[in-house]
């Protein structure tokens, strides 16, 4: 059934498309409070009778979500959608563009993404459209073109598999490609899913991105598992798989296993796997070789870039301990901004020392062998130097460097300005090193080659973060580049419990890259993390 992020997110789509209306702001308002509420953890959802005594929800509002936790949108939003521009969501998901700027363009004729995109590249002045706005829309149209992304697939992927039985996403999807040029899914047939998948397909993508009615495949029921696999590969995993598959006299085919010519009813690929006699290999780890397989990591002993209501966290530094408790980690780094980043409430060094106090009575009341890491994420000016003072950096166990501003820097600009930080003594990580959002910014014009070279020199890691708008960095621009003596971490970037989930995503972006686990710093014992840099 739907949860939290899945409902928040309907309350916001109807939020924006009642003020597009102009059917009431305070309606607009009610909607948003709502799904922030929802979003942050503060509605508990597992009690749908009581929803009206939760803060921010009456009982119009309520009996929405009650609706929802079903599986059925408001009747409200299935009108707006039909009486409003098809595309106004691809619209409201570009950055800058809020339902009265929406209005405004559409007032002025442009109500898809493609008109848009016409004026934007134009020298045409634009309604509603401020010259600061422009140059972010730029950079979005320019990321679009690399393809879907993959957050955007996963919550499609969510909504089609409660309307459309045992549907798998299948080919690049299910590898979990940061972003895929063409969606697959594959379902068994049926006439009611048919049917389902005819009515949802416009809505399928809420970025507004183009999907084709084909993108969803069905096949007999019995043929899921192979149809999955062969549409997924690699290929050189699909010859492993037949090799093995053979010696038992079986025979793969994209529509089905087969024992001569009878078909062998093989619903899933656990089923596959299990007939070939072969261990189940998540798809991620199919781009690599039985080796590799072998040395890859596949979980991390705890997560070294939070954040909490101290920046602009959702959950307390105490409510995010007992999370990672229960995850069975052995630590956790709360990072939280630094003064610079006004927008998310950063520190200033006195607040960070507050903020040990707090850590330390916290730390008093957790299991033994548990450690709760006071860290930060200090922002890197574009000279690449650093938003807090070398004395405070140096009291921290974990210092993460990102990049949060000033992206359309030049190449030289911006790989001068990531080894400054790679290159500072007490820097233990670069954050998300591209600075990118899927779909919504591309990431920064650096050398990777040299920003590569310069973390093995000076044992700085290089952070892949876990969360679906950024798995920055790619795994693709480390193609072909030595990873020996590189250090690597593998993050969240978590601002609520929910999202330290996120985790199994970047584990996966590492896994394609082919890092070893042994390369993995947060993989190991805190010991390993609390060094800071690791020379090779």
């Amino acid at each position: 059934m739907p949860g939290a992020r899945e409902i928040a997110a309907w309350l916001e789509e109807l939020a924006d498309r009642v003020a597009f209306a102009q059917e009431g702001q305070w309606k607009a308002r009610a909607y948003r409070e709502a799904a922030k509420r929802i979003a942050a953890g503060f509605v508990d959802l597992s009690d749908p009778q009581g929803l009206e005594q939760a803060p921010g929800i009456g009982p119009k509002i309520a009996g929405k979500i009650r609706g929802m936790l079903q599986g059925e949108l408001p009747p409200s939003l299935l009108r707006l959608r039909r009486e409003q521009p098809p595309e106004l969501g691809a619209l409201l998901a570009l950055p800058g563009v809020g339902p009265t700027t929406a209005r405004k363009l559409w007032q002025a004729g442009i109500g898809t993404l493609a008109e848009l995109e016409r004026r934007i590249q134009g020298d045409g002045v634009l309604a509603g459209i401020a010259q600061s706005q422009r140059s972010h829309l730029e950079r979005a149209f320019k990321e679009r073109g690399r393809g879907i992304p993959l957050p955007d697939l996963l919550a499609a992927t969510a909504d089609l598999q409660r309307t459309v039985p045992g549907l798998e996403p299948a080919g690049a999807l299910r590898l979990l490609e940061p972003t895929v040029p063409s969606p697959v899914w594959i379902a068994p047939d049926d006439a009611h899913s048919r049917a389902a998948w005819r009515e949802m397909q416009p809505y399928a993508l809420r970025g507004g991105y183009p999907i084709a009615p084909e993108s969803l495949v069905f096949v007999p029921e019995g043929a899921l598992g192979p149809a999955v696999l062969a549409a997924t590969g690699p290929a050189a995993f699909l010859a492993e798989a037949r090799e093995a598959l053979g010696r038992r006299g079986l025979r793969l085919e994209a529509q089905g296993l087969f024992q001569g010519e009878a078909l062998v009813a093989c619903a899933t690929e656990e089923d596959l796997f299990r007939r070939a006699g072969m261990e189940p290999v998540p798809a991620p780890l199919r781009v690599l070789s039985p080796a590799q397989r072998l040395a890859a990591p596949r979980r991390v002993a705890g997560d070294l870039h939070t954040h909490s209501t101290w920046s602009d966290g959702a959950e307390s530094i105490r409510t995010m301990a007992a999370a990672a408790v229960a995850r069975g980690y052995r630590y956790l780094a709360i990072t939280d901004h630094s003064q610079g980043l006004q927008i998310a409430n950063g520190l200033t060094p006195e607040r960070y020392r507050q903020q040990r106090e707090e850590i330390r009575e916290i730390q008093a009341e957790l299991p033994d062998g548990f450690r709760l890491l006071q860290g930060c994420e200090v922002d890197i000016h574009p000279d690449g130097s650093l938003d807090l003072p070398d004395g405070l950096l140096g009291e921290l166990d974990v210092v993460i460097a990102s990049v949060h501003g000033h992206f359309d820097q030049g190449a030289e600009e911006a790989t001068a300005r990531l080894l400054r930080a790679i290159r500072h003594p007490l820097v233990s990580a670069i954050g998300h090193p591209g600075a990118r959002k899927l779909g919504l910014r591309p990431p920064i014009a650096a050398d990777w080659a040299r920003v590569f070279a310069a973390a093995r020199e000076s044992g700085t890691a290089l952070e892949l973060n876990a969360s679906p708008r950024r798995l920055d960095l790619d795994y693709r621009w480390l193609a072909g580049i030595d990873l020996s003596g590189l250090s690597f971490q593998i993050d969240t970037d978590a601002h609520a419990v929910e999202e330290l989930g996120y985790m199994p995503l970047g584990i996966a972006q590492a896994q394609k890259a082919g890092i070893a686990a042994k390369d993995v710093r947060n993989a190991g014992p805190v010991e390993q993390v609390l060094l800071r840099k690791l020379r090779p």
